[in-house]
């Protein structure tokens, strides 16, 4: 649930007031701007945060699409040039080490031209990743088949008997809960660099109640969270079991057909090296800087991707 306390405390908000805003608020994120919008469309009929999500770069390097964790060079120039800025909490680099290489941003087409790409970002059935090229899929409907993962022609049935990401569903008194089509393919990556398989898909629903008040929870609904996947963080060698495609049909087992809601998908990978760690495995003696041993930045991360939202909003009744 959505908390009281606007400001947050933590490694992200050391940095926040010589960039710019007091504090980091759970208004500050994605997620509850979507639910907040769910309350202003209540109020006053419209709803002002109907985005689709997506991701991208944001370095002063020249490098868009510059999103591979083992050869991040930095993002500030001379700020962030060596190995010994970009791996740890220094004053230098203080606004960079919260922050991963960037993201890349996902467009499901119908074809491969300017003005379907153009046709598919306008109705919103776009997605982000986290820097992999992680492929997600939603649909939602009232009605769907629970064995719909077993056929070829899944998102053909998908699409014709429900809405892609970025879609609305309309429901009444008698609406059953919504159900969700859930799939995504892992990143395959190459030769050079492996791509990480996934462990599991997440569902994150969204909701103002009755008294007004802003929630949301994560359900898992396809992998396993518990695979006892890991990441040696000195080495970067990973282990553990994970899936080159998920997939699954998911209801929503706490619906209630009043109250409007918000739904998107997030696809997680195994834990992998973040770029500070990769960057400092196999220094050692005086090519190790102390910095890779800074433990206020994090080294192991779990990339992912995130669907754009579909919106339940019931008529009146």
């Amino acid at each position: 649930d959505a908390k009281d306390k606007i400001c947050n405390d933590g490694l992200i908000s050391d940095s926040t007031p010589r960039l710019g805003p007091s504090c980091i608020s759970y208004l500050s994120y994605a997620r509850y701007a979507l639910i907040e919008g769910l309350k202003e469309e209540e109020r006053i009929g419209v709803n002002p945060f109907k985005f689709g999500l997506s991701a991208a770069t944001d370095t002063h390097n020249g490098l868009g699409g510059g999103v591979e964790e083992r050869s991040y060079p930095g993002h500030l120039g001379i700020g962030d040039d060596t190995v010994a800025d970009r791996a740890g909490w220094t004053t230098k680099a203080e606004g960079n080490t919260a922050n991963n290489p960037g993201g890349l941003f996902g467009v499901w087409a119908e074809q491969n031209n300017r003005d379907s790409i153009f046709d598919a970002m306008q109705r919103k059935e776009v997605f982000g990743t986290s820097g992999p090229r992680i492929k997600p899929r939603l649909f939602g409907a009232f009605e769907m088949q629970s064995d719909l993962c077993d056929y070829d022609a899944r998102i053909e049935v998908a699409d014709r008997v429900g809405v892609p990401m970025g879609g609305d569903l309309q429901g009444n008194s008698t609406s059953s809960a919504p159900v969700f089509l859930v799939e995504a393919s892992a990143d395959p990556g190459t030769v050079r660099a492996p791509g990480m398989p996934l462990q599991q898909l997440q569902m994150i629903k969204g909701w103002v109640d009755r008294d007004g008040q802003l929630h949301s929870k994560v359900y898992s609904v396809a992998g396993d969270a518990d695979n006892g996947a890991a990441v040696n963080t000195a080495t970067c060698e990973t282990s553990g079991a994970g899936f080159k495609q998920l997939c699954s049909v998911w209801r929503d087992p706490e619906f209630d057909p009043g109250l409007r809601a918000v739904y998107y998908m997030r696809a997680v990978e195994n834990p992998s090296c973040r770029y500070n760690a990769w960057q400092c495995a196999g220094l050692s003696g005086e090519e190790r800087p102390a910095s890779c041993d800074d433990d206020r930045s994090p080294k192991a991360i779990q990339e992912r991707a995130w669907t754009s939202p579909i919106w339940y909003t019931p008529t009146k009744f």
